[in-house]
């Protein structure tokens, strides 16, 4: 199922690209600095965040040593929101199409990719900057380099994966996408982003290696050096590779549902 996914969305390579580029301009279409809050809108996002735990609540203290806390909290948000955005928009990316899943036989394929491409689009400008930041402190080099490849891998089949589930489940119930954006509110702060885990009692820290989410940061962190935490990167990866594989049985055996539903 996984061959002929990827075959559909070869055949409509230049379709995937002319709807992610629509998206991207959408999203920003009628603003006074329009393209430009593709940057600013994450940099306020994250800015915000630097402030309040960094500043206010006192926990650049507690950042690795020697290191950037505004980097360390950076390498966590980039998954993180990354998969926030991606799955909310795949859970409501054919009802919000209705027109092209009606009348247009279009692959459902080629909709939800080119989705995730333009918030894929939108989060690559902040990875960039993250990389440029690293480099230019020294605190990021060439392994720094080849785990923060591993570790978008895994977000990607964890985007990917999670998107072919919520995107159909949201065909048939709208909700899907209020639940969605509440519960990974929810696992912001649930998941060992905004603090280290070393903050919280150690009795809890046991119930952290459950949330498969925690491993993926972990591995975009290691990309700054230091110690990480293997069995949480273990669960994360074998849980993406589940959800990757699961995602695309189930999006395979009921893809024709959403023409009938939105």
């Amino acid at each position: 199922m996984a061959v002929g996914f990827f075959r559909e969305i070869w055949l409509h390579r230049r379709l995937v690209l002319t709807l992610a580029g629509r998206a991207v301009k959408a999203r920003y279409a009628g603003s006074v600095l329009g393209l430009a809050w593709a940057i600013l809108e994450p940099l306020l996002q994250f800015a915000l965040f630097l402030v309040v735990f960094g500043i206010f609540l006192g926990l650049r203290g507690l950042a690795p040593a020697g290191g950037s806390f505004a980097l360390w909290l950076l390498a966590g948000l980039i998954p993180f929101l990354l998969l926030q955005e991606g799955w909310v928009r795949a859970a409501g990316v054919f009802r919000a199409h209705a027109g092209l899943v009606k009348h247009v036989p279009v692959p459902l394929s080629v909709l939800l990719l080119s989705e995730l491409l333009a918030v894929l689009a939108r989060h690559g400008v902040m990875m960039a900057l993250f990389v440029v930041a690293g480099l230019v402190r020294r605190e990021l080099g060439v392994p720094g380099l080849a785990f923060l490849l591993a570790g978008l891998l895994v977000v990607l089949l964890f985007l990917v994966g999670g998107s072919l589930f919520l995107s159909i489940a949201g065909s048939y119930l709208p909700d899907v996408v209020p639940v969605t954006s509440t519960v990974m509110s929810f696992f912001l702060y649930a998941t060992p982003i905004l603090y280290p885990v070393r903050v919280v009692p150690a009795q809890w820290q046991v119930v952290f290696l459950a949330n498969p989410l925690w491993g993926v940061t972990e591995v975009f962190r290691l990309a700054l050096g230091g110690e990480a935490n293997v069995r949480a990167m273990a669960v994360s990866l074998a849980f993406a590779l589940v959800l990757f594989v699961g995602g695309m049985v189930f999006f395979g055996r009921r893809q024709s549902a959403p023409r009938d539903l939105v």
